[in-house]
């Protein structure tokens, strides 16, 4: 009877350890703590005024008209005659197969909101920084979520209710 050869296991056992490590990195990569975040919701545009927030407790800033009517465009789902930026970004991301995870607006320092876009395509995360308006406007155009720093909503919000 002719004798087997022996086959390494080895190879196979440092692909499975490659991929597992692969996997981890990715979710390590756009990790966000959601136990620090909070969902927000656009509850009013007025002119150049945003109010976002969480139940009663909400930022009230101020942005340019036309990021302030691009807003208020995305929430009603409307590409005007000719698209702007946002829509313009928006169809461009879709095109690669870019996806907008969500928008997180991060901190507040020298009258100054912060926030950033966190993009996945495939297993590739970025994340970058944005003005808030921006953000939460292409968010609302992408169906993501958007999602607000619960210290900053406690230290810089208001009580709206």
């Amino acid at each position: 009877m002719p004798k087997r050869k022996k086959v390494s296991k080895l190879p196979l056992i440092v692909f499975l350890i490659l991929v597992l490590f692969s996997f981890a990195s990715i979710a390590l990569i756009n990790l966000i703590n959601f136990e620090e975040y909070l969902i927000a919701n656009v509850l009013e545009v007025s002119e150049s005024t945003v109010i976002l927030g969480n139940n009663c407790t909400a930022i009230i800033a101020q942005t340019s008209p036309e990021r302030a009517h691009s807003i208020e465009t995305g929430i009603e789902g409307i590409i005007e005659q000719r698209p702007n930026t946002h829509d313009i970004f928006a169809q461009t991301l879709k095109s690669f197969n870019i996806t907008l995870e969500q928008v997180t607006l991060d901190n507040f320092e020298e009258g100054i909101y912060y926030a950033n876009l966190h993009l996945r395509s495939g297993n590739k995360f970025l994340t970058l920084d944005v003005k808030p308006s921006d953000g939460i406007a292409l968010a609302l155009r992408m169906n993501s979520s958007i999602y607000i720093n619960r210290t900053l909503l406690q230290e810089v919000g208001k009580n709206i209710c």
